[in-house]
Parts: structure tokens; C-alpha cells; sequence
């Protein structure tokens, strides 16, 4: 990455990576989230991505890969992100270990969301 900037968000056991470059904003979800309340740590921090993705006409890439658990509160403000791209015209991928069974349960689900055009897509890898 060339002129790539990062920053870094942790709450509890969940780690937060937001890497910026040229092409596209990369969300990168390493630890747990285990919080009863996730959305308040992690919906400020998608919504910043997502201004700051269409105020740069970058695309935003939202990488669960190296997520080790999540529970069920954490997929909401997710949801709400994908909605709103959906509605939008912000360009977001979504990755996610599909050898990791509750993963693909949980992100597989998400596919409902992709657009016809690409702008929103889903994928196990």
C-alpha cells in the first residue's frame, strides 16, 4: 500500500484495524466481540468509514477473516452498515473465513444485501 494510513480501535477483546489507502478503506476484525452492546464501539467507528468512503469515492472493505467469535449482538450494527450502502452508493466487500462454520452461518446470511450492480458483495473465502 502506498501512502496507507492506519488506525487502531480496541474494546475488550475485540480489535478494530482501519487501514486506508489509494483504493479502498480495509475495516480488519481481529479477537472476540463478546460485548452486550457492541454497536456503541463498533457503529461510530463504520460510520466514519462510511463518510469518509464517499467523501473519497473509495471503496470499503469490511475483512472478518481473522475474527475469532462474535456473538449475536455484533452482527446489528453490521446490518445497518449494508443497509445503508445498499440504499447508497458506497462500493462495500465483505470477507469472511468460510471454513469457519460459524462464520459462513452468520456471514452467508448477510448475502440478502448484495446488489445486482457489485457495489455491495459478499464473500466467504
Amino acid at each position: 500500500m502506498t501512502d496507507a494510513t492506519a488506525e487502531r480501535f480496541v474494546s475488550d477483546q475485540l480489535e478494530i484495524e482501519v487501514k486506508e489507502d489509494s483504493e479502498s478503506i480495509d475495516v480488519i476484525w481481529t479477537g472476540k466481540s463478546i460485548d452486550r452492546d457492541p454497536g456503541k464501539f463498533i457503529t461510530p467507528i463504520l460510520t466514519g468509514v462510511l463518510n469518509r468512503s464517499v467523501d473519497r469515492q473509495k471503496e470499503v472493505i469490511l475483512d472478518f477473516r481473522k475474527l475469532r467469535y462474535m456473538n449475536s449482538s455484533t452482527i446489528t450494527p453490521v446490518i445497518k452498515v449494508l443497509e445503508r450502502a445498499k440504499r447508497g452508493n458506497v462500493r462495500v466487500r465483505v470477507f469472511y473465513d468460510s471454513n469457519r462454520k460459524w462464520q459462513d452461518l452468520s456471514f452467508s446470511a448477510l448475502a440478502i444485501f448484495q446488489t445486482r450492480d457489485g457495489r455491495v458483495t459478499v464473500r466467504g473465502l
